[in-house]
């Protein structure tokens, strides 16, 4: 449960380190994680041992954790399907909610249950300010009461202002990914281009993605739309001289 006394990060760095994340690990899960982990580290410095869980709500309904041990996954995890707790409470509030001492809290029974089992005693959590209808919380857990003082407050505000610039990088590189990867599918799904892909396919001896790649190439080349080159190609088969992709592009 509780994060490793940091070495060698010092905390007016973490700029620096959240963009080496960001470039090192670009999918938001391995983000998630390595940003949770440099963060608890960070935070030990002025709340001794803690442990850190983000959770990333987002439109697509289904939420994005990341932690920097497995028992602290379990407590974001139990938040987001009983849809109570502090993590997203700031996350939804945009706020910052403090728990001096989980012995004597009433809100959020199934969140307090489990971390009771964690031994946990203390929480902060904070908002992570991000663009769209996208929210985030990040957490710090100690396993004892009274874990976070004036300057841990502050400092974990400032941790969560900086990760929150990476994650929003790391957000719209996801989003980008997703929508190109819909586009694809949904594009890969209709008979013409389904049918041109197999043609490509059989004229190169190549895989259904460096077709579907190659046709997306020649149409930009050829300022066509995928669903005019799909149909010349279709229509061409069989003739003396099909259309080949690949002498087109």
């Amino acid at each position: 449960m509780a994060a490793r006394l940091p070495r060698t990060y010092p905390a007016a760095d973490i700029t620096g380190y959240v963009e080496d994340l960001v470039l090192n690990c670009p999918d938001l899960s391995g983000f998630l994680e390595d940003l949770a982990a440099l963060c608890a580290e960070q935070q030990a410095y002025f709340s001794g041992d803690v442990s850190c869980g983000i959770t990333v709500l987002r439109a697509s309904g289904i939420p994005a954790l990341g932690s920097s041990d497995e028992a602290t996954r379990g407590l974001e995890a139990a938040q987001t399907s009983n849809r109570e707790g502090p993590a997203l409470t700031a996350a939804t509030d945009e706020s910052m909610v403090l728990v001096p001492d989980l012995r004597t809290e009433e809100r959020w029974p199934s969140f307090v249950d489990a971390a009771r089992r964690q031994k946990v005693l203390s929480v902060l959590a904070l908002a992570m300010p991000l663009e769209g209808v996208a929210s985030a919380g990040m957490s710090f857990y100690s396993l004892r009461p009274h874990g976070f003082g004036r300057e841990a407050i502050a400092n974990a505000h400032a941790l969560a202002a900086d990760a929150s610039k990476g994650l929003r990088l790391v957000l719209r590189i996801a989003s980008l990914r997703e929508a190109e990867h819909n586009l694809r599918t949904a594009m890969a799904a209709r008979p013409p281009i389904d049918i041109a892909v197999g043609v490509i396919i059989g004229q190169e001896r190549c895989s259904q993605d460096v077709a579907l790649e190659w046709l997306f190439q020649a149409s930009r080349a050829r300022n066509l739309s995928i669903h005019e080159l799909a149909a010349e190609i279709v229509a061409s088969t069989g003739a003396a001289h099909p259309t080949r992709i690949r002498s087109d592009s």
